[in-house]
C-alpha cells in the first residue's frame, strides 16, 4: 500500500470520527477539531513555509539575470526573450493556450495575433523553479534529477551541476520558441549534436556580450573573467538567480491556516477534506510544491499540432523513450494555479473548474462528433492511459468541484 494511500484511509476516518463526534455533515459547522486534522494533514501532505523552499546560488547575480532574461538578445534571430513568455500579468506565464514564439510582436494575445509562431505546448508558469527539491523541469521532465544525478538530453556533457541552470539551456536552441531555421546559420546547426549545439551557445553568449555590454561586465568580474570569455553557461547561471529570486514561493493563506491557525472559509474547508480525502488529489499534488514530480495521464483534450505533430503529444515518452509513458506528463505545481489562464499541457482547458473535472469526466470536456477520426483515435488512447488517474479521483459532484476550487485558491500569493 503507497504511502498517500494509507494516509487517505487514515485522513477518511478520522474525518468521519471527528463529524461524526462534533456536528452533522448537513450544517457542516465546521469545529475545531475537524480543523486541526486538516492542519495536520496539510503538514503531513508537504506544506512548508514558503521561507523555507527559497534557496539561490548566486544572490549578487539577480540584477545581472534580469537584465538577460529580458534581453532579445538571447534570441539569435527571433527576437524574443524569456520575459516574452513569462509575464507578471500572467502570473508568469503567457496568457495563451499554446505558446506564440518567434515570428511575432507585443506579449499575450496580441503577440498570437500578430503572426507569431506557435508551440505544441503551453508556457509553464515559472513559480518555485529553482526552489529547494523542484528537482523536474519542462512538461516531459527532460531535464530532471533522478537518484542524484541530473539526467538531461546533454548526456554526459551536462554544462552545469545546477538543474536550473542546465533547463536554461534548452529554451535558447529550440526551434521556433527562440531560433528561427531559416536563418542560415541556425539551419546549418540544426541537426541535433552536443558539437552543433556548443557553437550555437557560443553564438548567443557573443550576441549578449555584444548587445548586453554593461550586464556582461558585471558577470564577468563576478566570476573572475573578462567579457570576451564568457560562455553561455555562465550567462545561464546569471537566469537562474533572477528566476530563484523573482519567481519564489510566496506566503499564501493555506501556510497562515496551517501554521498559524488561521481560518479558511466554509467553502475552502469543505474543500480541503475532498483535497485531502475522498478526492484523493493529494495522492499526486503531494509534497512542498502540491506535485509528486511524477508522470501521469489526464485526458486533457489535445490542442494544436502536438510535440509529436498531427494533434498528438506523446509526453514523457518524448525524453524516455519508454512505451509505458505514453500519454504521461509531470504533475503540475498547483501554486497561484487559480491565477492561470489555461490549463493542461496544450491549454486546451480554459477555466481551474474544468480541470478539475478533466480528471474524473473528460468525455464532458469533448464533443466527439466534431474531432476526426484521427484525433478521436488519439483521444480513445489517452482516456485508456488515463484509467488510473480517473479511477483514483473518482466521481465530484458540481458542489465538491466548487469548493476544490475555493480550496486551490487557498495557495494563491
Amino acid at each position: 500500500m503507497s504511502g498517500h494511500l494509507s494516509k487517505f484511509i487514515k485522513l477518511s476516518i478520522s474525518l468521519l470520527l471527528a463529524t461524526a463526534v462534533l456536528v452533522p455533515m448537513v450544517s457542516f459547522a465546521m469545529g475545531a477539531a475537524i480543523e486541526e486534522i486538516l492542519r495536520r494533514e496539510t503538514i503531513t501532505g508537504g506544506l512548508l513555509r514558503a521561507r523555507d523552499l527559497y534557496q539561490n546560488r548566486d544572490p549578487e547575480l539577480v540584477s545581472v539575470g534580469k537584465t538577460i532574461f529580458e534581453s532579445t538578445r538571447l534570441s539569435l534571430n527571433g527576437n524574443i526573450s524569456c520575459r516574452t513568455c513569462h509575464q507578471d500579468k500572467f502570473s508568469s506565464a503567457d496568457g495563451l493556450p499554446n505558446a506564440a514564439a518567434i515570428g511575432g510582436m507585443g506579449v499575450g494575445p496580441p503577440r498570437l495575433l500578430s503572426g507569431a509562431k506557435l508551440l505544441p505546448r503551453r508556457t509553464l508558469p515559472l513559480w518555485g523553479r529553482g526552489a529547494k527539491n523542484f528537482d523536474a523541469f519542462f512538461w516531459d521532465g527532460r531535464v530532471s534529477v533522478q537518484h542524484g544525478v541530473i539526467v538531461s538530453q546533454f548526456g554526459s556533457a551536462i554544462p552545469s551541476g545546477d538543474p536550473l541552470v542546465v533547463a536554461d539551456h534548452l529554451p535558447v536552441v529550440e526551434i521556433r520558441e527562440m531560433l528561427d531555421d531559416s536563418d542560415r546559420f541556425i539551419n546549418e546547426n540544426k541537426q541535433e549534436s552536443v558539437a552543433n549545439s556548443q557553437r550555437v551557445y557560443k553564438a548567443i553568449a557573443d550576441n549578449l556580450v555584444r548587445g548586453e555590454p554593461a550586464a556582461a561586465r558585471k558577470l564577468a568580474s563576478y566570476l573572475g573573467k573578462r567579457p570576451n570569455e564568457l560562455t553561455y553557461t555562465d550567462f545561464a547561471r546569471a537566469i537562474a538567480s533572477f528566476i530563484r529570486s523573482s519567481f519564489r514561493i510566496q506566503k499564501t493563506r493555506l501556510e497562515s491556516f496551517a501554521f498559524e491557525k488561521a481560518p479558511l472559509t466554509e467553502p475552502e474547508l469543505r474543500g480541503a477534506l475532498v483535497f485531502y480525502g475522498s478526492g484523493r488529489c493529494i495522492t499526486c499534488h503531494s509534497g512542498a510544491y502540491f506535485s509528486d514530480f511524477k508522470y501521469h495521464t489526464v485526458a486533457f483534450p489535445q490542442l494544436g499540432f502536438g510535440k509529436n505533430g498531427f494533434g498528438i503529444d506523446y509526453g514523457r515518452y518524448n525524453a524516455t523513450f519508454d512505451t509505458r509513458d505514453l500519454y504521461r506528463f509531470r504533475t503540475p505545481p498547483l501554486f497561484n494555479v487559480a491565477k492561470q489562464s489555461y490549463f493542461g499541457h496544450s491549454g486546451s482547458v480554459d477555466s481551474l473548474r474544468a480541470a478539475i473535472v478533466a480528471h474524473f469526466d473528460p468525455l464532458g470536456l469533448v464533443d466527439l462528433a466534431r474531432l476526426s477520426p484521427l484525433q478521436r483515435s488519439d483521444f480513445y488512447r489517452r482516456l485508456t492511459y488515463s484509467q488510473d488517474t480517473a479511477t483514483r479521483v473518482g466521481f465530484l459532484t458540481p458542489e465538491e468541484v466548487s469548493n476544490v476550487e475555493a480550496f486551490l485558491r487557498t495557495l494563491s500569493f
